[in-house]
């Protein structure tokens, strides 16, 4: 496929088989088997390790790690085995036809790039929802909607979407990996950032495609906890203290509207039930909170919305 050696990185999760589509399509695009290694978060204690193709390597861990702790388990399994390009996505990503030979292409031609990733589009649909992302001076962030210009089929941009990224070995050599300390969400933004700082680029190319389902509905409140708590650290660090009392000021704020939505609806003069407003509520305030007292790792067991998530 390529005259650098590439390999892949699939973060499964649970117990559901996600990830099958993908390491076909993976294989199917030319990627062999022997340089994809899976890392099995289970989503129970005791759960089993998924079925892989033959030849692919597994990792099981023991409990679920989350994104950053898990994807660094692929990551350092495909530097020992010399990748020099390194394709991290989760199991839900679906890469569109042709989209991995386009992303080594651009990674061979641009080595100026040291992550790239494709343009997502929500799954079973061909609407675009990201090109990237962008870092605002307070720190603030947000995905990048609009088709931008492209230098060569790739555009500049912040950062990009934890989904599929496609790393260069030695950017994760000069800045390390994820940091751990996020365990999900923010993380895939706080390594770009280090990225650019250390010299090298970030970009979307803009003909390869991918399809991502963001899953943040289906744990709403570790969902907004993590984005609270990672959010503040990522503006701190990208914007200084004026970043992280940003965000911090703008979680104020949140709580707020969803403590008027929690009376309004109890008091039956808003259409809905008071809870989901009161998750988002206490899910903002303990992840503002824990960021102050520089709390890291997996949610609060006990935080409300938690979904999906568990085993952390």
């Amino acid at each position: 496929m390529s005259a650098a050696r590439v390999g892949a990185t699939v973060l499964a999760y649970g117990g559901g088989g996600e990830h099958g589509p993908l390491l076909e399509s993976l294989i199917g695009q030319g990627l062999p088997a022997e340089d994809i290694v899976v890392v099995h978060n289970p989503a129970r204690p005791g759960e089993p390790p998924p079925t892989v193709p033959d030849g692919c390597a597994l990792i099981q861990t023991e409990r679920n790690l989350g994104y950053a702790a898990g994807m660094n388990r692929g990551i350092a399994w495909l530097r020992r085995h010399r990748a020099e390009l390194l394709l991290v996505l989760t199991h839900d990503a679906r890469l569109r036809d042709g989209a991995l030979e386009r992303l080594i292409d651009a990674a061979e031609r641009r080595p100026d790039f040291g992550v790239l990733g494709p343009v997502l589009v929500l799954a079973g649909t061909d609407a675009p929802f990201s090109f990237g992302g962008i870092s605002r001076a307070n720190g603030t962030t947000a995905h990048l909607r609009r088709r931008p210009d492209a230098d060569g089929g790739v555009a500049a941009c912040d950062w990009l979407d934890g989904g599929t990224m496609l790393i260069r070995a030695e950017a994760v050599a000069a800045v390390g990996g994820f940091d751990e300390r996020f365990w999900g969400y923010c993380e895939e933004a706080d390594l770009c950032l280090r990225v650019r700082r250390s010299g090298l680029r970030v970009g979307i190319v803009l003909d390869a495609l991918a399809e991502q389902d963001p899953g943040g509905p289906k744990r709403p409140g570790a969902w907004t906890y993590l984005l609270t708590r990672n959010g503040a650290e990522y503006a701190r660090r990208a914007a200084g203290p004026y970043g992280a009392l940003t965000l911090e000021a703008r979680a104020v704020a949140l709580i707020a509207l969803n403590l008027a939505r929690v009376l309004l609806r109890t008091v039956r003069h808003r259409p809905g039930g008071p809870r989901e407003p009161w998750v988002l509520a206490v899910a903002t305030a303990r992840g503002a909170l824990d960021f102050l007292r520089r709390r890291w790792g997996p949610p609060p067991p006990d935080l409300p919305g938690m979904g999906d998530l568990h085993n952390a």
